[in-house]
């Protein structure tokens, strides 16, 4: 057998039969998806009076802008909706299907043209079914917007049919048929505006514990880093290393076992929560099987990346013991294990793209929805990136070893 693999066996062997590891990268992450799963199963599957809904003008004149205006000016409105306006229709449609947005409202592109030419024209108000009470406001609030509108214009209309007939009479300046000032004709016309209201179909929906299958999957898989980092750093203390190293065996074959049985630890620990979660909790990851095994296994690599580079910046089992939860659990955080990562503050999302366990669990909870591999390939390279940049970093460090 190669020296390789050779390395990569010892090191699996070791960690197979490491309790205290096993209790971390196996009992903990399922104890955790069943408790997290069970107790918060109901959050997410009501309705919320704060909610997430979107606007896409598509119109070109001036009366769309003038309803975005209203709907998002208003202080009664705000303090029930959080409102985006947003320019992708499709984007935003995608989002409602997803469940991420409770409801959407899509001003269609020629909305003043229609006005104008008294053209019946409808705004496209889309639900998610699963929120019916905070979509429907929504829908009521856009229903209201628009009689309000329609009220506004019918006015318009009467004042100038007012002034028309007086003036085919020859009524004097001053008189009912005068001109209307400026003031008096309103500055919003509607006339025949309906809203059209379309439940969105939601292919599929991502129970609590499903969620925290693909969270907790995310997160734990990076302790197989930290694990092998443990190894790294103890045979370093105790001179197998050096003995190791003394052997016809070069660095780079030392260090691809060192890392190869961090790929076989995770490999396996993926299989058995992925078993687990699916006989124990009926956690459904999708019919796309070698999509969650690819995702999983670009997340083992990242492990891997992850324990060279804990390996290189501590020196001790302790230094790392304090270096390697600092990184996996701002990863985590990131990455949405602790909680949807669309809810962190917008001055964390740029960072969201530096984490591993974000394009995981993206990729986990996409598959799970029925997403194709093709969907899931751009997180699958990201994972791969960043895994080799952590190797290739660790690397670079240990050079000097």
């Amino acid at each position: 057998m190669s020296p390789l693999f050779t390395i990569a066996a010892k090191d699996t062997k070791i960690m197979v039969r490491d309790r205290a590891a096993l209790l971390v990268m196996l009992a903990m992450p399922l104890g955790l998806i069943f408790i997290l799963g069970s107790a918060l199963g109901n959050i997410g599957e009501g309705d919320s009076l704060d909610t997430k809904v979107a606007i896409v003008n598509l119109d070109e004149g001036d009366t769309g802008a003038r309803f975005v205006e209203g709907l998002t000016s208003s202080e009664d409105i705000d303090a029930v909706f959080n409102i985006s306006v947003r320019e992708d229709a499709e984007a935003v449609r995608t989002e409602v299907e997803r469940g991420d947005l409770t409801a959407a409202l899509i001003v269609p592109a020629d909305l003043t043209e229609k006005v104008l030419a008294d053209e019946p024209v409808a705004l496209e108000v889309l639900q998610d079914p699963g929120s019916q009470m905070s979509a429907g406001i929504w829908a009521g609030v856009v229903r209201a917007g628009v009689a309000n509108a329609s009220a506004q214009i019918i006015a318009a209309h009467t004042l100038q049919e007012t002034f028309a007939g007086g003036a085919a009479q020859g009524a004097p300046s001053g008189t009912v048929g005068s001109p209307p000032s400026a003031q008096q004709i309103p500055e919003l016309a509607f006339d025949a505006v309906t809203v059209r209201e379309v439940e969105v179909e939601i292919e599929k929906q991502v129970s609590m514990i499903s969620y925290y299958a693909a969270a907790m999957s995310g997160m734990f898989l990076l302790f197989g880093g930290m694990f092998g980092a443990f190894s790294f750093v103890r045979e370093r203390r105790e001179q197998t290393l050096a003995r190791m190293m003394s052997t016809p065996s070069g660095k780079v074959t030392i260090v691809g076992g060192k890392a190869l049985g961090v790929l076989l630890i995770g490999a396996l620990q993926f299989i058995v929560l992925y078993l687990g979660t699916r006989l124990l909790f009926q956690v459904d990851w999708g019919t796309n099987v070698l999509g969650v095994v690819l995702v999983g296994f670009a997340e083992t690599i990242a492990a891997a990346g992850l324990a060279m580079t804990l390996a290189a910046l501590g020196r001790s089992e302790r230094a790392i013991g304090g270096i390697a939860p600092a990184f996996i659990m701002l990863f985590a955080a990131l990455g949405g294990s602790m909680i949807p990562a669309e809810q962190l503050p917008e001055w964390l999302l740029p960072a969201q793209v530096l984490s591993p366990v974000y394009w995981t669990v993206d990729a986990f909870l996409d598959l799970m929805r029925g997403a194709t591999l093709a969907a899931v390939a751009p997180n699958i390279a990201a994972v791969l990136a960043i895994g080799l940049v952590l190797f290739w970093f660790g690397v670079w460090r240990l050079r000097y070893e």
